[in-house]
């Protein structure tokens, strides 16, 4: 994802646990924003960063796997389901 990267306390954040800001693992961690910037007022962080894999990502590792097993038929679900499962 990102290199360098702002990271958020997400302090009364309702929309913490799907932001990549907040998520975020790195050891020694420093927060860096002084406040949460989510605004209470819009329900929305104008820093908020999806930690979700876009429909585009899943679908390039669902054909990826789909490779990987030898391009069986019938398989698309259980290939789109694993890449979901590993792009999480």
């Amino acid at each position: 994802m990102l290199n360098d990267i702002t990271l958020c306390p997400g302090t009364n954040c309702p929309i913490k646990h799907n932001c990549y800001r907040f998520t975020l693992k790195i050891p020694g961690r420093k927060i860096s924003f002084t406040q949460t910037p989510y605004d209470i007022n819009t329900n929305s962080c104008k820093h908020f960063i999806s930690n979700h894999p876009s429909e585009n990502q899943i679908r390039l590792k669902a054909y990826e796997i789909w490779q990987r097993m030898g391009c069986p038929n019938n398989k698309s679900v259980e290939c789109w389901l694993q890449a979901e499962k590993e792009l999480m």
